[in-house]
């Protein structure tokens, strides 16, 4: 698997293209905060990331009975962006370094097996 850094400049326009091509894969966060590691749970559906300033909004959806309840995570302080392709040139995860060297990784559903 490749991994791309995603200069500052780049950030808003990678974004945007990273946010249409992905829109509706099953994604899930892993946190790697001072040496701890937290994992979701369960999936939701991606919709869409954005930065604004140093702060960066992911957008998703948890399917329910009733349909679709959009969730929104925010990370402050980012200073780094990575996007890790799996072995079909897609992407399988981004990953956001804040200002604390916390590290925040989005993994998406593999386009190849269907695994994330």
């Amino acid at each position: 698997m490749d991994k791309k850094i995603i200069t500052p400049d780049e950030w808003d326009e990678y974004l945007a293209d990273f946010s249409a091509r992905n829109q509706g894969r099953r994604a899930r966060f892993e946190a790697f905060i001072r040496g701890s590691v937290a994992e979701e749970d369960e999936e939701a559906v991606f919709r869409s990331v954005s930065i604004a300033g140093d702060k960066v909004t992911i957008r998703r959806a948890v399917k329910t009975k009733s349909g679709d309840s959009p969730i929104s995570d925010e990370i402050e302080g980012v200073h780094g962006i990575a996007v890790q392709l799996d072995s079909d040139g897609s992407d399988n995860t981004m990953e956001f370094m804040n200002t604390n060297g916390d590290l925040t990784v989005l993994h998406f559903e593999s386009m190849v097996d269907g695994e994330s």
